[in-house]
């Protein structure tokens, strides 16, 4: 047996089973932590052992001398040698299992007997099976490019890929604080200091700048559909902590921070099953079979007193017809999305915005009383109301006529908007949608 060798397999420290190749192996603990595959899943941690320590894979499936013959085989070999003895093959070969005696005793003479070479063969280095601990966000990947004027780059603040800059800067007009700045010897000493303090305003801005766009690029704040995917398995959890947290990410690094949130996520997980259990416990549930019948025993409950409370609704109602009705409507609705099929919901009434203040404004001088009306009610600056006007009013004598859909392609507003401003137009006589028609009415002077 080779030197170093252990007789049997080393138990694993977290569950206390013989490790069973392959298992993990510590490359930063002294000595080596080992662990099966299930205890390095669920991130034990032993003593000076963390679970984002370095590792390395343990394989005996490579060949060593052999080919047919695997590491693991010549372990067993080797260990049926020294229970059994030398020639005694057939109980060699039953220790095997896997191996005939003809082919145990031919290998075991070929490469331990006959044709001894070197100790073990030379391998190739064992440090390309070093895996590091994950990453969430890889700062290295190919940045989202979406479309100029789409949703995605309008979330994302105008965020340009091939120039790795935003559109929308913090603080976008701080440079029209210190256009007009200029200084001169004629200043005195309180000028000079306040143009001094306007200055190291916008250096301070230009500072705040960079911080956040290191923190974007540091945490992979671009990446919103990952962020979203990620956050989803938060969603019975944490998710409710999520954007509070967020606000300690400067002071952490990105591995740490994503650290922390996954240790809230697993404890907040353990909380959960431990009160399940409890639940459990006090049903006198001591099995977690027993435990998933009273879980389908406790919907099947809950379902059951739905149904007495609406036949206590049902009761209390019936003296009331319109609250019955009502109860009728809202049942009849809750069993079609109990079956799949569509309901049609009302609509909460919209809103409308109060008129606009428009004294004062561009244009105002050049409305008469009911444009200026109409411009409050549409919400529409009179300047452009005049625009839109004189617009229409030269389209519709150039062609004896115009159309509401024509309107909609020479006025590039909201249809809505559009809409009243051209039923303003024919209903004051400005234009006419009909070539048949009396001629719009004179409006040179008006405009």
């Amino acid at each position: 047996m080779m030197e170093g060798e252990p007789d049997e397999d080393p138990p694993c420290p977290g569950c206390s089973c013989n490790l069973q190749c392959p298992y993990i192996r510590c490359v930063e603990c002294v000595p080596n932590t080992e662990l099966c595959l299930r205890c390095f899943a669920k991130g034990f941690e032993y003593n000076e052992h963390k679970n984002d320590h370095r590792y390395t894979v343990i394989k005996n499936d490579f060949k060593l001398f052999d080919q047919g013959w695997t590491a693991a085989d010549e372990v067993r070999l080797l260990r049926a040698v020294a229970d059994c003895g030398v020639g005694n093959w057939i109980d060699i070969a039953n220790q095997m299992q896997t191996r005939s005696k003809q082919q145990c005793e031919h290998h075991y003479l070929k490469c331990y007997i006959n044709n001894r070479g070197p100790i073990l063969p030379v391998l190739e280095d064992p440090w390309i099976t070093v895996h590091p601990s994950p990453v969430v966000f890889k700062l290295s990947d190919d940045p989202p490019r979406p479309a100029v004027g789409s949703t995605q780059q309008t979330e994302m603040s105008g965020y340009m890929a091939a120039r790795g800059d935003f559109t929308m800067e913090y603080n976008n007009y701080a440079e029209l604080d210190i256009r007009d700045i200029d200084f001169s010897e004629m200043d005195d000493d309180l000028e000079k200091d306040l143009k001094y303090a306007v200055v190291q305003i916008y250096q301070n801005c230009l500072r705040e700048r960079q911080r956040r766009k290191r923190i974007i690029r540091k945490y992979g704040l671009l990446h919103l559909q990952r962020l979203s995917v990620i956050n989803r398995k938060y969603e019975h959890t944490i998710k409710a902590w999520l954007d509070s947290l967020r606000v300690f990410m400067r002071l952490l690094p990105p591995i740490e921070f994503d650290k922390y949130i996954e240790g809230l996520h697993y404890e907040q997980e353990l909380k959960n099953e431990i009160k399940q259990l409890q639940e459990f416990r006090e049903a006198g549930i001591t099995r977690l079979r027993l435990g998933r019948m009273f879980h389908r025993l406790k919907l099947r409950r809950e379902e059951e007193k739905t149904k007495r409370r609406a036949l206590s609704d049902v009761l209390s109602n019936i003296q009331d017809q319109t609250a019955c009705q009502q109860w009728l409507q809202r049942q009849a609705a809750l069993e079609s999305v109990g079956k799949g099929m569509p309901i049609s919901l009302p609509s909460a009434p919209r809103k409308c915005a109060p008129p606009l203040d428009i004294i004062g404004m561009p244009g105002y001088e050049k409305l008469n009383a009911r444009e200026r009306e109409m411009c409050a009610l549409v919400r529409l600056v009179p300047q452009s109301f005049y625009e839109f006007k004189t617009l229409l009013v030269n389209e519709c004598k150039r062609q004896g006529h115009l159309k509401l859909a024509q309107a909609r392609t020479m006025i590039k507003i909201d249809v809505n908007k559009t809409r009243k401003i051209y039923d303003f137009l024919i209903s004051d006589g400005y234009i006419n949608k009909d070539p048949l028609l009396a001629p719009i009415k004179n409006t040179v002077a008006k405009l």
